[in-house]
């Protein structure tokens, strides 16, 4: 096969291209390209030189771009090498990439549908039959360096790119070309305005399947710097009683416990970014001040604060921030002791990935309330998010077990996980009880909460009875309204 030159066929433009036939690709992980340059060039100017660097290709690789790499890796056969460098958000990018090229993938299913997986994690791929995990096992090298940091780097980095071996173009195996599924498909997007979204649930997976189904159904179509995405605008979220899922619940979709308390760790860790721009750790507790601890003393000396306010954004570095540069999603936290005596947290996110970032968030969120929450022995109340710009990317590995979420969510009951059972929400403004005054040959509906008496509404006719609940605002659940137009209706027949 005549000589390859390196053919991004996908996010091409994340992609700086050094030396088109080139054999080694370098990923940043979550280092931004100038830290990453200016270590290169430090380490030896000659990687970054087109006409003589071994280096193909050079990006980074955060979210959930693994399979897109891979995907350019099956497309680019001449690069036979691959060398991971910089920071990353936490142990699991690259741990899953040196578990990939030892074990390969494994046969898997989420809510019914074949991916493949990565033995042992929680990394999933689409169960495409062209994408060959041996090939690139057999004939790709992977290298990891640690921090751009590091000591070692610079002569490791060094040894690598003048020792790696070099193929024979003539050896070389053809192309291969996958196509990431980036099409909404035939999706009908329905009525709504995307500004008015909200969901109350109990658990933090029990919100995030509805806003999946929301975001699915109702979310505008817009395009950004990378693609296109379904958008919800301002969804407001409340976890009612934040605490950990089952393991099993996380894992039929493809999440893990352990995934989301070492990102729970690395929310309060107050170390300074190494080679990225910034963390939310350091955000909260060393960028200026310590923010949590700051709050915590505040709330214990004035218990009635609405002062216990945290903004992560930081103007005069945000602002200014270039194309493409990596700004906080997470943008404030305030905290407020109920009047109920818990410990409640509302969060603003700028941005938010619901498919690969809203749970992880959130449980970051739960680790920071318990952190202050602890030192004032409060136990933890409901947590709010409100997302501005809430999206999914069709493009997203996880896209098609999206749709098969929403395609099974044909029932608006509460769900114990646990039990395996589904029960009636119940309308935090309270419930109904619908009956018949024969001696007065009247409707009689008693809006109660909690066993007390809030209204009683009579008249002959359901109709008037519904216009003035809902003048009332008496009913706030969907579900609930089209149960009590039922019983009105039913009872007005046998009235």
């Amino acid at each position: 096969m005549a000589d390859l030159t390196f053919d991004a066929l996908h996010h091409a433009d994340r992609l700086r291209l050094v030396n088109p036939r080139g054999d080694v690709g370098v990923i940043t992980l979550w280092s931004p390209w100038e830290a990453a340059r200016r270590k290169l060039e430090e380490v030896d100017p000659a990687i970054l030189d087109p006409t003589a660097s071994r280096v193909a290709a050079i990006g980074n690789l955060y979210g959930d771009g693994m399979y897109a790499l891979l995907c350019n890796l099956l497309h680019n056969p001449q690069v036979r090498h691959l060398i991971a460098l910089g920071t990353q958000a936490g142990p699991s990018t690259t741990d899953d990439l040196e578990v990939f090229f030892a074990d390969g993938l494994e046969d898997d299913a989420i809510l019914g549908r074949p991916v493949r997986r990565i033995p042992g994690t929680g990394r999933v791929f689409p169960a495409d039959a062209a994408f060959d995990d041996r090939r690139l096992r057999e004939h790709l090298s992977f290298h990891h360096l640690g921090r751009l940091s590091a000591p070692g780097l610079p002569d490791a980095l060094r040894a690598l790119l003048r020792d790696l071996p070099r193929a024979d173009p003539a050896t070389l195996p053809p192309r291969v070309r996958i196509e990431l599924d980036a099409d909404a498909g035939d999706r009908r997007r329905q009525p709504s305005d995307v500004l008015a979204h909200q969901v109350v649930r109990r658990r933090p997976l029990d919100v995030w399947e509805e806003l999946v189904v929301r975001t699915l159904r109702f979310g505008s179509e817009v395009g950004v710097g990378d693609g296109t995405r379904l958008e919800l605008l301002n969804v407001k979220a409340v976890v009612a009683e934040p605490a950990d899922d089952a393991p099993a619940a996380l894992e039929h979709f493809g999440l893990r416990a352990e995934d989301l308390r070492a990102y729970q760790r690395r929310i309060l860790d107050p170390s300074p970014p190494d080679g990225v721009a910034y963390t939310y750790g350091h955000r909260l507790r060393g960028h200026t001040i310590d923010t949590l601890a700051e709050a915590t003393a505040l709330l214990a000396r004035e218990p009635t604060s609405r002062r216990a306010y945290i903004s992560l954004w930081d103007d005069a570095i945000d602002l200014h921030a270039g194309p493409g540069a990596a700004t906080p999603c997470l943008t404030t936290i305030w905290l407020r002791i109920a009047e109920d005596g818990r410990l409640t947290l509302t969060a603003t996110y700028r941005a938010h990935n619901l498919l690969t970032a809203w749970v992880q968030n959130v449980y970051g969120l739960m680790a920071v309330q318990c952190h202050v929450g602890d030192a004032l022995g409060l136990a933890p109340g409901p947590i709010t998010v409100v997302s501005h710009a809430l999206g999914i990317n069709p493009a997203d590995s996880r896209f098609a077990l999206a749709r098969d979420l929403e395609s099974r969510w044909l029932r608006d009951d509460d769900r114990d996980r646990a039990a395996g059972k589904s029960s009636m929400r119940e309308d935090p403004h309270g419930y109904f009880v619908v009956s018949i005054d024969d001696a007065a040959g009247e409707l009689v509906a008693e809006h109660r909460y909690e066993g007390l008496l809030v209204k009683t509404y009579r008249a002959r006719r359901a109709e008037t009875i519904m216009h003035e609940v809902a003048a009332d605002m008496a009913v706030s659940l969907v579900s609930h309204a089209l149960w009590l137009g039922g019983e009105l209706r039913r009872h007005e027949a046998r009235l």
